[in-house]
């Protein structure tokens, strides 16, 4: 699909070049759907940018979740699993949550941050605990932070996916603007050419996509009128 964009906005291009080296005279213009033209390609390349570069912050938060999952696991979850689990003192009057559990190998960023609530809340109350059974007097501090630090790489993926979405959408109605306009474009250029069909021919040529041989839907040299191009 992206290749189809860039491949239409090619010919949105050309279409302009044409334009520019042919010029129609007597009552007819390009006035109206060639601005619209200018402005699509301009939408376009905007959205473009949006696009790429969402897609590249995301899988850039992915790998940032993925090393906060692991330091969570490793240096926060684990000691607090396995202090409760021991139950040093099993005659204390005060009993550790012996139930709580480390997230599943390989389980989601966001099943580990409701882990990750859940342990606190369960630990809370049992933080002098913990600390006299060997973690740092601010272990729930840290706990809490890195949690919190989990929580906002989320959001920040979330952020660039609706980003990268967004653009999807706004090119896909600047596609549309552009056919529009080439179409506008094309009955004006018929007319004024008539009966000229070596610029017809460049017309033509100018007007449709060029499908990339080996691609989805390619046929080698074969061009796709405009119009039929998604």
């Amino acid at each position: 699909m992206i290749t189809k964009q860039f491949q239409n906005m090619e010919s949105f291009i050309r279409v302009g070049d044409f334009l520019e080296q042919h010029p129609v005279t007597g009552p007819l213009t390009y006035a109206g759907p060639r601005e619209v033209l200018a402005d699509v390609v301009r939408r376009l390349n905007e959205y473009s940018g949006a696009q790429q570069s969402g897609r590249a912050l995301s899988r850039a938060e992915t790998l940032a979740q993925a090393r906060l999952v692991q330091r969570i696991v490793q240096r926060h979850m684990r000691p607090i699993v396995a202090i409760a689990r021991r139950q040093l003192d099993a005659e204390a009057e005060v009993q550790l949550p012996s139930s709580l559990r480390l997230p599943k190998p390989g389980a989601r960023a966001l099943r580990v941050l409701q882990a990750c609530n859940g342990m606190i809340e369960a630990v809370r109350p049992y933080e002098a605990l913990f600390v006299a059974r060997g973690l740092p007097a601010d272990f729930l501090a840290q706990f809490i932070a890195a949690r919190d630090e989990l929580a906002a790489a989320l959001g920040g993926r979330a952020a660039h996916i609706g980003t990268q979405v967004g653009a999807t959408k706004g090119m896909a109605v600047q596609m549309r603007r552009g056919r529009d306009a080439v179409e506008r474009l094309d009955a004006i250029v018929r007319a004024s050419f008539d009966g000229d069909e070596v610029t017809l021919t460049r017309w033509r040529a100018a007007r449709r996509v060029q499908l990339v041989a080996g691609g989805a839907g390619a046929r080698g040299e074969d061009e796709t009128p405009l119009e039929q191009a998604a």
